[in-house]
């Protein structure tokens, strides 16, 4: 199936006023610009080609396509209401996949039946089914929201690190839309690159790289940038000595080299360029974006790539970052993430 591009969104019976889908996404939209909802409360809307993604504290709280809404059920799986069993343990088991238990060394005691850990997955999608079925949108996010706190909450304990980076990402993405606050307007989020040969930014080396932020610079006649995000020193490959480790995988290094051979490569950077005002010119229609943004265009310029820094060490890493020529972006609060240079 051929790449359809985030910028090429052609079915607008989603946004009609009568489109049953519309309430969901003009009240998703309506909490970024409400002052009296928290910021980690508020709902982020993204368009992924003929879908809408709206997301809630670092996680997909609704699914839109033209046909049909969807929630995940995986998030209504809570680890310690499961005898402490992860998910995709669970999962093994419910497939009867005894050779990836055996990799993970888990032993037959600790395993459910197949029947069993079938039934756990039963449970999951019926109470997504319930959920699904709520019309209302107020009612629909109250109770999906519910489930999604719960979820949240059981990472948070578990110090993964990776959703507290995730739950930075969505604040900094609702954050970010107004040019006299910041200077990075974000546009799109979690842009994962195609493997589809056909798209010029596509790799040979890379298995479809992702990048945390796409966004525009207004005050760089809204050139495009693409940003990678860290939260702490942890997977950034920054050494005592203070340079990068090279080989670290998703290291500050190997984003570098995922960037200048994809968004960033001779061969690519026009199309992902143009990919990028279709999301823009979209958003701003679909009234995700301000109004003010109607009319700009890209500059067919290659994106500027940027680290976005927040943790105890930013002296440490800003200056490791300085010393190889590569710009950063100092995250000083967090709870109004604000991209300033």
């Amino acid at each position: 199936m051929a790449y359809i591009k985030r910028g090429e969104f052609k079915d607008y019976r989603i946004w009609k006023d009568n489109s049953e889908w519309a309430g969901f996404i003009a009240y998703a939209n309506a909490t970024v610009n409400n002052p009296d909802v928290p910021i980690d409360e508020k709902l982020d809307v993204h368009l992924r080609g003929n879908q809408v993604h709206i997301y809630y504290k670092g996680g997909q709280i609704l699914k839109i396509t033209p046909r049909t809404r969807n929630f995940d059920s995986n998030y209504f799986y809570l680890k310690k209401e499961h005898q402490n069993i992860p998910r995709t343990w669970m999962e093994f088991m419910a497939n009867d996949k005894l050779e990836e238990l055996c990799k993970r060394k888990i032993e037959k005691e600790q395993c459910l039946s197949v029947v069993e850990a079938q039934k756990v997955f039963t449970g999951l999608k019926e109470k997504r089914d319930e959920l699904i079925k709520i019309g209302t949108p107020e009612t629909y996010f109250k109770k999906a929201g519910k489930v999604m706190d719960k979820w949240n909450q059981a990472l948070l304990e578990e110090a993964d690190g990776a959703h507290e980076e995730r739950l930075l990402q969505q604040k900094i993405s609702v954050c970010n839309r107004k040019g006299e606050e910041t200077d990075f307007i974000v546009i799109d989020i979690e842009f994962s690159v195609t493997e589809d040969k056909s798209v010029g930014y596509h790799s040979e080396v890379y298995s479809h790289p992702r990048f945390d932020i796409i966004a525009v610079q207004p005050g760089k006649n809204f050139r495009l940038a693409v940003i990678e995000l860290k939260k702490g020193i942890g997977a950034t490959g920054l050494q005592r000595d203070g340079s990068f480790n090279k080989n670290t995988k998703s290291g500050v290094q190997d984003h570098i080299n995922k960037f200048k051979d994809t968004l960033g490569s001779d061969r690519g950077y026009r199309e992902f360029v143009q990919e990028m005002e279709g999301v823009l010119s979209a958003k701003v229609e679909f009234g995700i974006l301000p109004k003010e943004l109607e009319g700009v265009k890209i500059p067919v310029e290659k994106p500027e790539f940027y680290l976005a820094y927040a943790g105890s060490e930013m002296e440490r890493f800003k200056k490791a970052c300085d010393e190889i020529g590569q710009p950063c972006i100092c995250i000083m609060d967090e709870q109004k993430p604000l991209l300033k240079l």
